[in-house]
């Protein structure tokens, strides 16, 4: 980390994100690596997956392996205020223009707090994260709130967070403070790995 910023740390994982040229390679090695995650659930589950996007790791083949185990998912929709919506997904979704363009989203309902307060399983992205749970989100604050309000309500579900192999840090790597939320995991290419956070 050597004394840099939060913002200067963000700023050289956004431009090594930016250096990647085919995220797509690895989608269905993601998917394969979270097979002792999802394992771990049973039948049923209700798990919260991202829609990725540009040089994000590609959740695609992951999203069908959960829909295929027979799990329902849901997807975050970014709301006006730095807030999340949920909305459920199949492979048949329709998606349309969201909040950022760019940035599609399912059609349908969208679900508030109080229907998701049952997830098992979230994963959503990062940056980065180091190995004492510390992750680095794209600035915004949509998740840290949205983990603050869901643990603050009784929601018990782990936190994974999804990121290429070389974003995984040694403890300590990244800058927090106390508005950042610790996560439980994180999954990537090479495997899942569970974490003790901060």
């Amino acid at each position: 980390m050597s004394g840099e910023t939060k913002e200067q740390v963000r700023a050289r994982f956004k431009m090594l994100r930016r250096e990647i040229s085919d995220p797509a390679q690895s989608a269905e090695q993601l998917a394969a690596a979270a097979a002792p995650l999802l394992g771990s659930l049973g039948t049923g589950a209700l798990v919260s997956c991202y829609l990725s996007a540009g040089s994000e790791p590609d959740t695609s083949a992951l999203l069908h392996t959960l829909r295929s185990a027979g799990h329902t998912v849901v997807v975050p929709v970014c709301e006006p205020g730095h807030q999340l919506s949920w909305c459920p997904w199949t492979p048949e979704t329709p998606l349309v223009p969201g909040l950022f363009p760019g940035l599609p989203e399912p059609e349908g309902p969208r679900w508030d707090l109080e229907k998701v307060l049952g997830l098992n399983l979230l994963l959503i992205p990062a940056l980065a994260v180091a190995a004492d749970g510390t992750r680095m989100g794209k600035g915004g604050g949509y998740y840290d709130r949205f983990l603050t309000r869901f643990r603050a309500a009784g929601g018990t579900a782990p936190v994974v967070a999804v990121v290429h192999d070389h974003e995984f840090l040694d403890p300590g790597s990244l800058p927090a403070d106390a508005l950042d939320v610790p996560v439980d995991g994180v999954l990537r290419p090479a495997g899942y790995t569970g974490l003790a956070p901060r």
